[in-house]
């Protein structure tokens, strides 16, 4: 069978089977420290250097590297904010892939080939005023801990950070609790609401277009949170996945962003409304052959970056249901 995916807010057991998975991650050694994985890994991607102290690194810690590692990947020709996972077409499926490896990681460790990665549906507590909203059932001692500060309560009081993104370069860190800053930027009052999916999810809407980066009006770039509803075409205040980073601070906000379980909560949830337009718009993706200008590393059957687990292509993944599939995508 296949895992079915809900939402965590109305779940204990997803939620319980969730943080047990990875809680235990976090704690199990990978088998490299970060002195061999230098070794490893500067041959094959310039420039790349991980800073800071040797020490051992877990499994967890091993997908906040695999996403750093695809952040400083550029994608030509060269476009403010695009990589080989964030800023163009490759953003969906790049990160489903991502998802997919961990909620087979959770699977393993858990005994539960069935377990499903739960996701946050925010546009729920988008709804509520804006002061509330980090005091909502995802947080407390019996989910996700603490919404401000460092993560000392419930479960995820025992996760260490130990790799920690400054700009382009990642830094090897004495470990330390994960730490949050929920609902604390003035720049960005609230997380997205219902409206907000909804113009995301418009009929009609393409699923990307030239120049396929994040000035591209489509449904990717308007769920990966380039483009304001209000403005389209001009900068403006993060929106709907890119909110949900800054509104949580912390931790969620640097390119080693996977060191928060949320990271995952958000991300499935960005899934979902992949599905959701999936099912209504047919499962196509954009740039195809023959459309002008791909940005290199994007294209439908290009390879994505990959560190743990076989390597896939946007085409592979359009159809998940293989997989899993979620309790609801309306």
């Amino acid at each position: 069978m296949t895992a079915v995916r809900v939402n965590i807010q109305t779940s204990d057991t997803a939620r319980q089977r969730f943080l047990e998975g990875v809680v235990a991650l976090n704690a199990e050694q990978s088998g490299y420290t970060t002195s061999q994985l230098n070794q490893l890994l500067s041959p094959s991607v310039p420039g790349f250097r991980l800073y800071g102290v040797d020490q051992q690194l877990t499994t967890w810690d091993l997908f906040v590297l695999w996403h750093f590692l695809a952040m400083q990947m550029v994608s030509t020709p060269a476009r403010p904010m695009r990589n080989l996972a964030h800023g163009g077409p490759i953003f969906l499926p790049w990160h489903r892939m991502y998802l997919l490896r961990l909620e087979q990681q959770i699977q393993r460790v858990t005994g539960d080939t069935e377990a499903g990665l739960p996701y946050w549906d925010w546009t729920l507590d988008g709804g509520l005023p804006t002061d509330q909203q980090h005091t909502s059932s995802l947080w407390g001692e019996a989910a996700l801990g603490d919404a401000r500060g460092d993560v000392v309560a419930g479960p995820l009081g025992a996760m260490r950070v130990r790799l920690v993104g400054y700009g382009t370069q990642l830094w090897s860190v004495e470990p330390r609790p994960l730490q949050r800053n929920a609902g604390t930027d003035a720049d960005v009052p609230g997380l997205p609401s219902a409206e907000d999916a909804k113009w995301a999810l418009e009929d009609g809407l393409g699923y990307d277009s030239v120049p396929w980066d994040v000035s591209s009006d489509g449904f990717r770039n308007r769920v990966e949170g380039w483009i304001d509803p209000r403005r389209i075409g001009q900068a403006g205040s993060p929106q709907m996945h890119n909110r949900v980073h800054v509104w949580v601070g912390g931790d969620m906000g640097p390119g080693s962003s996977p060191n928060d379980p949320l990271f995952y909560l958000n991300h499935c949830n960005v899934d979902r409304l992949w599905e959701a337009w999936l099912t209504r718009s047919g499962r196509v993706y954009l740039p195809g052959d023959g459309d002008e200008q791909p940005p290199s590393g994007q294209g439908v059957n290009d390879t994505m970056v990959t560190l743990l687990g076989e390597p896939l292509t946007p085409a592979q993944v359009l159809d998940a249901s293989a997989w899993y599939s979620y309790d609801t995508t309306a």
